[in-house]
């Protein structure tokens, strides 16, 4: 094995260039506009985010960046679903909007369910076996549904169980689903095969107050009486699309073959106001930034094309439940069979250039080389670099479900010339996420950002030759 991947570094190495400096002012210049109050959060099939997809387009144009397949856009039916109304009686107790959301899912996730409840806990094999027996039941949750939810959802649903409750204890955590979620829930008006984030099972998120009366001490156990959760959504249809272009390949063979960058251009729009009063989620860090990186290095890319092409996607719908990743994964421009490997940048604005690093997906077998393409990238710079399994946070999850090496890249916690109380500092100044306060300040520090966008670029181009 250690000679196996002595060779793959031999392989990999002359390709591990270093990259020209990221442009930091094209990344201030970028997010500076994204992130803009003008564009009103850039909330899924809202006036902003379509000027937000324009503004894209026309740098992917300035920047000699072609269309796929004649169109730099690819358009995403979506429908939005306006909760006007939602209760939930339990055990003779009235709960509303401060208590509980609908969480998001397909078309028939937003109905009416009633029936006893059982506490299942966290979602492991065993919850996945004992699934059948759920019929009828209202299943009790304590954890995110995550990766696991894509066994344990379908599993339910031939159960025929009557729907789910994530309990959430703690207010700050279902304060920021509370924030996340907003007013509608949007969904796919297509087939998908997506039962972590469209599945037709109806799911709510249960604040402290009714999370306190569903939370029992052992898994599996029974709550006495019946729950029942209403809810009136009112479906309409929403404009919205994924961006794309498309850098050819120099080799005359390899072209035909891709290397993918994503990101998502969308953002939560307008949510809860804050204690200031901000209704405006403007999504500096999440994700103005990432887009503004694959800008980035959508220009190295341009000024020396590497052997296999280069496609870029931006996605629309990520925050809603990666529904613009979803689409394109199920409804390709170019065949799912050309792209050897995907590279997603999500994971917000470092304030200070990383040294290490993690790589969400570098556990998975069918990824396995990319990530050690990573580790080596990271190897040659002195960075660490650790990898890790998937999960369904961001928009490579489609992707990898689907056959294709995906990886996400999340910065680490350990930063260039920072000590810790530095890094804590810079944390409670600049760490804002899903917040109305997530804005393009001047002051910030956009090394971190370079740096972040330059190790992307190094992977992309390893791989892409």
């Amino acid at each position: 094995m250690q000679f196996i991947k002595a060779m793959m570094l031999l392989l990999v190495l002359p390709h591990i260039a270093a990259a020209q400096a990221i442009d930091t002012m094209d990344l201030r210049g970028h997010t500076r506009f994204l992130a803009s109050d003008a564009l009103q959060g850039r909330g899924a099939g809202t006036r902003g985010e379509q000027i937000a997809a324009e503004y894209i387009v026309s740098e992917l144009v300035g920047l000699g960046v072609s269309p796929v397949n004649g169109n730099y856009l690819q358009p995403v039916p979506l429908k939005r679903a306006l909760i006007s109304q939602a209760n939930v009686r339990y055990r003779g107790a009235a709960y509303g909007s401060t208590d509980f959301v609908w969480n998001t899912g397909g078309r028939a996730a937003f109905r009416a369910f009633e029936g006893p409840v059982t506490f299942v806990g966290m979602i492991d094999s065993v919850a996945v076996r004992r699934a059948s027996e759920m019929r009828g039941h209202i299943v009790v949750l304590t954890g995110p549904m995550g990766a696991a939810a894509q066994a344990y959802v379908p599993a339910l649903m031939r159960a025929g169980a009557a729907g789910v409750v994530i309990a959430v204890a703690d207010s700050t955590l279902f304060g920021l689903f509370a924030r996340s979620r907003g007013e509608a829930r949007y969904f796919v008006d297509a087939r998908l095969d997506d039962p972590v984030w469209q599945a037709d099972l109806p799911v709510i998120i249960a604040g402290p107050r009714l999370a306190r009366q569903l939370i029992a001490r052992d898994r599996f156990t029974p709550l006495p009486g019946t729950l029942r959760a209403d809810v009136r959504a009112d479906v309409e249809d929403v404009r919205s699309a994924n961006v794309m272009g498309l850098i050819p390949g120099r080799d005359a063979r390899l072209s035909q073959e891709l290397v993918a960058y994503s990101a998502h251009y969308d953002h939560l729009g307008i949510s809860t106001p804050d204690a200031s009063g901000d209704t405006i989620y403007n999504g500096f860090s999440d994700n103005a930034a990432g887009v503004a990186m694959l800008l980035g290095i959508a220009r190295e890319m341009k000024a020396n094309p590497p052997a296999r092409s280069v496609l870029f996607l931006f996605f629309t719908g990520e925050e809603r439940g990666l529904l613009g990743s979803s689409y394109y994964a199920s409804h390709p421009v170019l065949p799912l069979g050309r792209m050897k490997a995907l590279i997603n940048l999500d994971a917000g604005a470092p304030p200070a250039p990383p040294v290490s690093w993690r790589i969400a997906g570098g556990l998975a077998t069918r990824s396995a080389p990319l990530g050690e393409i990573a580790r080596q990238v990271g190897t040659s710079n002195n960075w660490t670099v650790d990898l890790s399994a998937p999960s369904p946070n961001s928009d490579y999850w489609p992707f990898l479900e689907r056959g294709v090496p995906s990886i996400f890249i999340i910065p680490g916690n350990q930063w260039e010339n920072v000590n810790q109380e530095q890094q804590a500092a810079l944390r409670m100044r600049w760490d804002r996420y899903h917040r109305a306060d997530d804005e393009w300040h001047p002051d910030f520090p956009f090394s971190g950002l370079a740096r972040y966008a330059q190790f992307a670029y190094l992977i992309g181009r390893a791989a892409a030759n």
